[in-house]
């Protein structure tokens, strides 16, 4: 099966990220110690699709691996309404009275997002992205609450992103500003596979949202721990002498 543009549009991108971090990696100094941390992100996107704009709602929770690269999971979920007026509609329906089209989408994926740059106050990473999903799709009539017509089909997409973050320092030496900052992303989305073939969910995006840094309250947590070791076998030690 020949590939859509989009899709070969993204491979092309996929390949020239990864030789972009192939190079990167070599400059970078390698770490001795393996460690892997918590890491969450709030995740609402509005997405520019051909004729409209799609506000999807997201989560994603994974885990930092030696401060490097994230992995982990994210659940999406998109519910439009529009009122097409007395326009008939392709979804098995032919008269001409008011209709509204509701257009819902539940998307899972994993998501692949190593670093480009990590400094104390910002980093930059890139995020890729694939999953499955449902898109449900039906018409209301203005007249009546019984539902017209309904479409359930599979969606595979796939996405490219470029992340953000801006990180805000121990204000007042309260290492809770530490954990929270903002998130802002930028990228594309296209569609591998759609048993639906009436709507075009591919399209660019970007979101702007806050930010918990999971793995800073981890590190804090961690540093806390050993501080309160040290000040026990001090103790300990006053005591035996």
């Amino acid at each position: 099966m020949p590939l859509n543009p989009y899709t070969k549009q993204l491979i092309l991108c996929v390949l020239a990220c990864f030789a972009i971090l192939a190079a990167h990696s070599q400059d970078r100094e390698r770490r001795s110690r393996y460690s892997i941390k918590p890491t969450t992100d709030f995740d609402q996107r509005f997405y520019y699709t051909p004729g409209e704009i799609q506000n999807v709602w997201g989560y994603r929770a994974g885990v930092l691996i030696n401060d490097k690269w994230k992995l982990g999971i994210g659940g999406y979920y998109m519910n439009k309404t529009t009122d097409l007026g007395i326009a008939p509609t392709t979804l098995s329906r032919t008269s001409t009275d008011p209709y509204t089209l509701h257009k819902k989408l539940y998307l899972g994926t994993v998501y692949y997002e190593p670093y480009l740059y990590r400094r104390n106050l910002w980093e930059t990473s890139i995020v890729f992205e694939t999953g499955y999903g449902r898109t449900f799709n039906y018409t209301t009539d203005d007249k009546t609450p019984a539902v017209a017509s309904t479409n359930n089909s599979l969606i595979i997409p796939a996405g490219l992103g470029l992340s953000v973050n801006l990180k805000l320092p121990a204000l007042l030496h309260v290492q809770f500003f530490r954990w929270i900052g903002i998130n802002a992303m930028v990228g594309y989305r296209t569609t591998i596979y759609q048993q639906d073939k009436q709507y075009n969910y591919n399209g660019a995006y970007w979101s702007l949202s806050g930010a918990i840094f999971l793995d800073r309250v981890f590190e804090d947590f961690s540093s806390w721990k050993k501080q309160r070791e040290i000040a026990r076998n001090r103790r300990a030690i006053e005591l035996h002498y």
